[in-house]
């Protein structure tokens, strides 16, 4: 048997990285003291020997150790009992592992937090070279590696939704696959809990367009001033010029003018179809999200071509592909804009709700840890409303993104209550959405069934 020899060469820009280099078979050669526990900046190498194989693990902080073979019995040798170099697995010589202690994921396609990146190569032969390159990770790993850990971290706490979304980022992120398949059997046996989303028995008796209402008491806008000063900036209701806030009545009727069937009205044409695309989509897919439900697919991708593929699910022809398709196409027409978002909002009852927010205009933001969107730079938003009268609260909002200052530590800002009626839509811009929040409050009178359908737009 030939003897093995192999030569490693360490090369690093990082002070002081912890280092060591396991050995299961072969040592070292004679006068090699071996690596230090610690690396100066530079390259450091050692030798190593055996009459067999050389097998061991290259070991650096914060990264997950990585082994290696040297003159091995492989399945990959060209002749039968032939022998093979190789790193990570059997069938590489090359890999790239990089790792870290915790790190958060921060807005966008980013994580907050330092890692370390270690690059090997093995060469061919019984007198083999393996080069070891350790770095800062860079961004992409970094993002890579944090989404690993909040994969891992769903995984442990078994909650279905959470570790739904956490896989869907994952795909995104291009985690190893081996673990977004282990995390896959993982959900398969969870049942997701009750009240996480719409069941299609509670969406055919809740979501029907006879339970629509329509306020007794009147519907007339109402708003309320700063309590804080009669001066305050806030009752101004904008912070800076070109801010645009406005709900228009009958835009759902122009949307849909020639799509919908004449003898019937369009508002409630679209509900209908909306709630039997809901109804053909798998169980799930009417997911809770605050005080509301949202309809999209298994991953919960709100892209346009996501949400029109769920409502198509049953074939191309369907009313709520349509109906879907002529909003959008309406809005880039009326407005000027390319939706890059839909977002489909269920509204069961008076007991609904959407919290106060901004819309998410840039892609540096993000819609929470297991939002699963990738968002862009966008100027306003159209949302269409269907089904029963709700209000729309808009807030001043006083912070750094805020153009408004408080009038004093008594300063209660300005709310404005709009209502949006069946048919209707609100539009409004970026400047006003970053000087306002808006949201939908729960009623006190009962209240019926409603979908939203808003649309985020470049």
């Amino acid at each position: 048997m030939s003897r093995s020899q192999l030569a490693i060469t360490v090369t690093t820009d990082l002070e002081g990285i912890e280092f060591d280099l396991h050995l299961m078979e072969g040592e070292l050669e004679r006068r090699s003291e071996g690596f230090p526990a610690t690396l100066p900046k530079g390259s450091t190498t050692v030798s190593y020997r055996s009459s067999n194989s050389i097998v061991g693990e290259v070991r650096v902080a914060n990264v997950p150790p990585v082994p290696f073979g040297v003159q091995v019995e492989g399945a990959k040798s060209a002749t039968p009992g032939g022998r093979i170099n190789w790193v990570a697995t059997e069938l590489r010589q090359r890999t790239l592992v990089a790792g870290a202690g915790q790190l958060e994921i921060s807005s966008g396609m980013g994580a907050c937090g330092e890692g370390t990146a270690v690059d090997i190569i093995v060469s061919d032969g019984y007198s083999a070279t393996m080069t070891v390159i350790i770095r800062r990770a860079k961004k992409k790993e970094l993002t890579k590696l944090a989404q690993e850990q909040a994969l891992v971290t769903a995984m442990d706490r078994g909650r279905y939704s959470s570790l739904l979304a956490q896989i869907s980022r994952s795909k995104m992120r291009k985690v190893p696959a081996a673990l977004i398949e282990q995390a896959n059997r993982m959900l398969k046996s969870i049942q997701p809990a009750d009240g996480t989303f719409l069941t299609h028995n509670e969406l055919s008796k809740v979501m029907r367009w006879k339970r629509v209402t329509c306020p007794a008491g009147g519907t007339e806008d109402r708003v309320e001033t700063c309590s804080g000063s009669e001066d305050c900036p806030c009752n101004a209701g904008q912070a800076q010029a070109g801010e645009t806030c406005d709900v228009l009545g009958g835009q759902v009727f122009e949307a849909l003018d020639g799509v919908a069937p004449s003898e019937v009205s369009a508002d409630m044409w679209l509900f209908k179809a909306l709630v039997k695309a809901a109804l053909n989509a798998p169980e799930g897919c009417v997911w809770k999200s605050g005080g509301k439900f949202l309809l999209s697919n298994e991953e919960r991708n709100q892209s346009p071509t996501a949400i029109v593929n769920v409502l198509e699910r049953e074939n191309q022809e369907t009313d709520a592909g349509k109906g879907i398709r002529a909003l959008v196409a309406y809005t880039e027409r009326e407005y000027g804009f390319r939706v890059t978002a839909i977002q489909l909002n269920f509204h069961p009852n008076q007991k609904s709700w959407h919290k106060q927010h901004r819309d998410i205009y840039g892609a540096g933001q993000k819609g929470g840890i297991n939002c699963t969107c990738s968002f862009m730079k966008c100027t306003g938003t159209v949302c269409y409303s269907l089904g029963s009268s709700r209000q729309v609260l808009c807030e001043t909002i006083i912070d750094k993104r805020s153009k408004y200052e408080p009038c004093g530590e008594e300063c209660t800002g300005r709310q404005a209550y709009k209502w949006m009626h069946s048919g209707s839509a609100m539009y409004f811009n970026d400047p006003w959405n970053g000087n306002h929040t808006h949201g939908v409050p729960q009623m006190e009178e009962t209240c019926g069934p409603r979908i939203s359908v808003a649309l985020l737009c470049a």
